[in-house]
């Protein structure tokens, strides 16, 4: 049986938990059982039917324990959802860190920088937790109580969902906190007051974004749970096994933009959290192109087909280089230092006699006809034309063709290394050494580049027309591909989404 309210110690030890019926109105409502038995509790009891009740939520989230809802009377008001949800929030976070609450290493009424908000402490060897309740009804941020840090551990809202790092204030460490306000007019009522709560928590996670993919490292617990935003009774999490996993974002929660969050469990007690954050409008592959494990490979020895070259191995830096930012460009593996394996790739561009033979096999029909091939006349190339790399094609177009060949289109990575080599080539061509020379008035010596000469005999320097493929030999790169530079945009496979756009 519960008693009324807080118990009488010398029966505390028959009395599983107290109750308190819509009684206590002064902040911050402490449970002083708790001092003589940690696991102690007293529930607030809240009637449904008579108001919104989202204090007593607070209040005994504050205390470390739950609520009791009395239903006996009846009603379903407009505002019942809104609260669960809520009540859902604090009774995940009391499930997932139980034992901080009933340990007995309990601090109430810590030191805060500003009145009417209170902040508990809840401590275990490799875990503290810190709940707030304030009933500022215009919320608050800032500096609040002072903390320890510790090497090797990380501070947590766990309420919010965000990664904090401590402010220093005269040499000492202080947690920001943040409450939500509430309207004035619920000061007094049962549905005034609003919560935070911080955990200091082991750094046993390691995660790091790039791109799309997410790479997550542990070694301890027992499951991860990766979210796409805040975790919600409401949602589904994409559920590992502790070790080292790289998960495709867009893969497992679509078009989502945001924080996601990232939690270790001990079966059901929380050991970490961290959130890595995509932000929006970020561009991010979302095919799996660059992954070796998704790229077929050739069986056998295989002699060079005609038409393409084979494409060494080596070591390649991937950069990038780009203008306008209105639309953000891909820096997904920028500066990332990639092994090559070797690959054939063909030495022109594809021409439109090569893709006229690929519709007269297959009968191809693109999914969408607008402006497919509209260069041509009545679905004939035009004379003269036959050998000008074929326009006016899609990506879907373009993989249709590769498929037919018996080929694929070049990832991104894949065709920047086959176009600079390994050396980062500026052009196609054969680079000159470096020279150095003395600019009039200025001391220093500077180093310039020669090339031998951007003209005529290594590429178009920009008439706005299309040309014969092969027509300059000399602008070959080193690889003996040609038409690189000066001739028409070159489709790769890579795919990309950035919130607005899919290109």
């Amino acid at each position: 049986m519960y008693s009324e309210g807080m118990a009488v110690p010398k029966d505390m030890t028959g009395i599983v938990a107290g109750r308190v019926h819509n009684a206590l109105y002064y902040p911050p409502m402490l449970n002083l059982n708790k001092f003589i038995k940690p696991g102690f509790a007293i529930f607030r009891v809240a009637e449904l039917y008579k108001e919104p009740i989202r204090r007593e939520f607070a209040t005994s989230f504050f205390n470390g324990y739950g609520t009791e809802i009395n239903m006996f009377a009846p009603g379903q008001p407009d505002w019942v959802e809104e609260q669960y949800k809520y009540l859902g929030k604090t009774s995940r976070i009391l499930r997932e860190n139980t034992h901080n609450f009933t340990s007995g290493k309990y601090t109430p009424l810590l030191p805060t920088t500003t009145a009417n908000i209170w902040v508990n402490e809840w401590k275990l060897e490799n875990k503290i937790i810190y709940t707030v309740y304030s009933i500022l009804p215009q919320g608050f941020k800032g500096n609040l109580f002072e903390v320890q840090p510790k090497n090797g551990f990380h501070f947590v809202d766990i309420w919010h969902h965000k990664l904090i790092v401590p402010g220093i204030e005269n040499d000492k460490s202080f947690i920001e906190s943040t409450t939500n306000s509430f309207h004035q007019q619920f000061l007094g009522t049962n549905n005034e007051g609003e919560v935070d709560c911080i955990a200091q928590l082991p750094e046993y996670i390691q995660a790091t974004l790039n791109g799309d993919v997410v790479t997550v490292t542990t070694g301890k617990g027992t499951i991860i749970k990766v979210w796409a935003g805040k975790p919600d009774y409401e949602k589904k999490y994409l559920e590992l096994l502790p070790g080292t996993h790289t998960i495709s974002l867009y893969k497992q929660f679509g078009r989502y933009e945001g924080d996601f969050i990232i939690q270790l469990f001990d079966k059901e007690i929380l050991l970490d959290e961290t959130i890595v954050t995509l932000k929006a409008g970020t561009p991010r592959r979302i095919n799996d192109s660059n992954d070796k494990n998704n790229i077929r490979k050739s069986s056998g020895t295989l002699s060079i087909p005609d038409g393409m070259v084979l494409i060494s191995a080596g070591n390649f830096t991937f950069k990038e280089s780009h203008g306008d930012e209105f639309i953000s460009y891909p820096l997904q593996d920028v500066n990332s230092k990639i092994v090559m394996n070797s690959f054939l790739m063909d030495k022109h561009p594809v021409t439109n006699n090569e893709f006229k033979k690929f519709i007269q096999a297959t009968k191809y029909i693109p999914s969408d006809t607008l402006n497919f091939l509209k260069h041509w006349i009545k679905g004939n190339v035009r004379k003269g034309e036959e050998y000008f790399p074929v326009v006016y094609v899609s990506y879907e177009d373009a993989k249709a063709y590769a498929a037919w060949a018996g080929k694929r289109l070049p990832t991104e990575v894949e065709w920047q290394y086959a176009a600079q080599t390994e050396k980062l080539n500026e052009w196609p061509w054969k680079q000159a050494t470096p020279v150095k020379r003395k600019e009039e008035q200025i001391t220093e010596t500077l180093t310039v580049t020669s090339i031998e000469g951007i003209d005529s005999l290594f590429c178009n320097l920009g008439d706005g027309k299309l040309y014969p493929i092969g027509k300059y030999p000399k602008g070959a790169n080193p690889f003996g591909l040609e038409d690189l530079v000066g001739c028409v945009w070159q489709l790769t496979n890579d795919e990309y989404i950035s919130g607005s756009y899919r290109y």
